[in-house]
């Protein structure tokens, strides 16, 4: 038996190669077509190839609504306590159409195969879009260990389990794959990926109104939702879907978007990409229940870097140790070892006067990671300058840049001619950030105080301010092709 939804997309292809029952289904199926008017085009997806029970399996609660009363309840206490969302002028409700897949804010589709896990795709569909919003990051998480661990199912079905993604939170998929079927929990991995809260669109009703549910997702982002599932649901191959059978709902999908033109949903399966439009479909507002048990999570927003901005090494001098240069040469340097690839910043900071010569005089300093004190990173270049006797000047430069495993040196450096230059005490700071600080991102706090308190990353700087002293900062360049 296949143990994926997902072999081919060629729907005319797969029709040529078709069993005679398959045949049979698909005459039968545009046969209704015509006879009831539907707008969507019908085809040998690769859900056909399963019994409808093999690829659904969600299982609404008997007293579903009275716990979505006391859930909403428990959610609305927590948003009160400033929790709320603050990411949603992306989407405006009264727009005539939207897609959150427009904002990077959808994870591609998934594969159940035969098991009815569906339940836990719609939670982690709706959980993955709230984390892209919120921490402009798609991530992959893990329905497997949600299947095995979370007690809200199993492959003959369950409701949603977002109640499992807060209290434990989810695994990467990378570190717990799917294997379409349920085993034992696994206690050796981690759980990275967690929510705050969750609720229901609209506790009062099965089903929410179109602008309940435009309005949820204007809010919240993409929303686990239910559907009623046919023969005809699945052979989808395009259109919009208008079936409008009265059914019970029996499967989860992810609702991302609509569109007024279309009078349409927009929503994600989890049956791969062999069935539908490379596995999403349009449905009719009012078409098979869709909508229903409607529901919205909120993600917990992660530290940009898990284990903050670290101080790998630090170089001192002080007015004792007369540091005077009248020529090209390196102030100092500093060595220091990554265990892994990382973002590191170079910080050099002192003040100097001139001890032999007169004003005006020119200088320039910068940093590089070879001894030569004639080269010099372009965008650590600084110039600075003496307009009169006995005054003293900032002589700083810093840099960024990616540097893989390994031991590294940075020097820093210092070019004049004509005079002599004496630097007072001064510092050489190596900062490494093991993770991307890739732009539009900001984040507080998660540094060691004595270094900074807040990091400000933008498309061409990263600026890192004193905790103490809000007005000292430093501005690092972010060089082409780095993160």
């Amino acid at each position: 038996m296949a143990i994926s939804i997902t072999p081919s997309s060629d729907y005319k292809k797969r029709e040529l190669a078709a069993t005679t029952k398959i045949k049979s289904t698909l005459t039968s199926l545009r046969s209704a077509k015509e006879n009831e008017n539907w707008t969507f085009d019908i085809g040998y997806t690769s859900a056909l190839d399963f019994d409808i029970e093999e690829i659904t399996g969600l299982k609404p609660p008997e007293n579903w609504l009275e716990q979505a009363k006391a859930q909403n309840m428990q959610a609305r206490a927590l948003l009160r306590a400033g929790q709320r969302p603050v990411f949603l002028e992306q989407c405006v409700a009264s727009a005539a159409q939207f897609n959150w897949a427009d904002k990077n804010a959808v994870t591609p589709v998934k594969d159940q195969g035969p098991c009815g896990s569906c339940w836990a795709f719609g939670t982690h569909g709706a959980f993955e879009g709230s984390y892209a919003i919120l921490n402009k990051n798609l991530i992959n998480t893990s329905e497997q260990d949600t299947l095995d661990c979370s007690g809200a199912g199993s492959c003959g079905g369950g409701w949603w389990a977002f109640q499992y993604l807060i209290d434990t939170g989810s695994a990467d998929e990378s570190e717990y794959a799917y294997v379409a079927k349920k085993g034992g929990c696994r206690a050796d991995v981690k759980h990275p990926y967690k929510a705050v809260t969750w609720g229901y669109v609209n506790s009062t009703v099965a089903i929410p109104s179109v602008a309940e549910l435009k309005a949820a997702l204007c809010e919240y982002g993409p929303l686990a939702i239910a559907v009623n599932v046919t023969p005809a649901f699945q052979a989808y191959t395009g259109g919009v879907f208008n079936e409008k059978n009265p059914g019970n709902v029996n499967h989860a999908i992810t609702l991302i978007g609509w569109d007024d033109a279309k009078k349409a949903w927009r929503i994600k399966n989890s049956w791969g990409t062999a069935w539908g439009e490379s596995g999403y479909m349009w449905i009719a507002y009012d078409s098979n229940k869709v909508g229903y048990g409607a529901a919205w999570v909120q993600a917990e927003v992660a530290p940009v870097c898990q284990d903050g901005p670290t101080l790998m090494a630090y170089q001192e001098f002080f007015f004792v140790d007369t540091k005077q240069f009248n020529a090209n040469a390196n102030v100092t340097s500093v060595s220091f070892n990554l265990p892994k690839e990382m973002l590191v910043s170079f910080v050099a900071d002192a003040s100097a006067t001139i001890v032999k010569g007169s004003a005006p005089q020119m200088f320039t300093t910068g940093l590089y990671t070879a001894e030569t004190p004639n080269t010099m990173f372009t965008g650590s270049l600084r110039r600075g300058s003496f307009t009169a006797a006995n005054q003293y000047v900032p002589v700083h430069s810093s840099f960024a840049m990616k540097l893989p495993a390994g031991t590294h040196t940075v020097y820093w450096k210092i070019w004049l001619n004509g005079y002599t230059l004496q630097l007072d005490s001064g510092t050489l700071t190596i900062l490494a950030v093991p993770c991307s600080m890739g732009g539009k991102i900001q984040v507080g706090g998660g540094l060691q105080a004595e270094v900074a308190g807040t990091v400000t990353a933008k498309e061409e700087i990263v600026t890192i301010r004193d905790q103490a002293r809000p007005d000292l900062m430093i501005t690092m360049d972010r060089p082409a092709g780095t993160q």
